[in-house]
């Protein structure tokens, strides 16, 4: 790999569908409650909230990640022009269609980062993976048992 590999990130249509349909089958599966039309409607209204809340935190927080050959990320967050360290925290789930981290930016704050598949260029999903494979450092000092 030719490092430093900056790689752009979007929303993911998969994730998004899956938050639609969870909502709809959820939505579909009041019906066969035994419960009055209120008592119905309440849990539809949660449902639709609960959907709502998850499709809104679906929606990437950095609009580009740089990659360095030494191990470090840097994100621009969205709304941004520069890039900002970032530290990977531990627990990080790398699969062939989705790959779930987690980022402590230089505001301290940690975010989740959900790539899928289809948020990244195919070529650049694959870098990722290697990248957070190999070049990831995972153990926590608290894991030593």
């Amino acid at each position: 790999m030719q490092f430093p590999i900056t790689i752009g990130l979007r929303r993911s249509r998969f994730l998004d569908g899956f938050v639609f349909l969870s909502a709809l089958l959820a939505s579909g599966a009041t019906a066969f409650l035994n419960q009055s039309p209120t008592v119905q409607m309440a849990f539809l209204l949660a449902i639709w909230l609960c959907g709502s809340l998850a499709w809104h935190r679906l929606s990437p927080r950095f609009s580009a990640m740089r990659l360095e050959r030494n191990g470090q990320i840097s994100v621009v967050c969205v709304g941004m022009d520069e890039f900002s360290a970032a530290e990977l925290l531990p627990q990080a789930t790398v699969h062939p269609w989705l790959t779930v981290f987690r980022l402590k930016t230089e505001g301290g704050r940690s975010q989740t980062l959900v790539a899928a598949v289809d948020s990244l260029k195919t070529e650049d999903f694959r870098r990722l993976r290697m990248f957070l494979r190999w070049r990831g450092d995972f153990s926590d000092p608290k894991d030593d048992a």
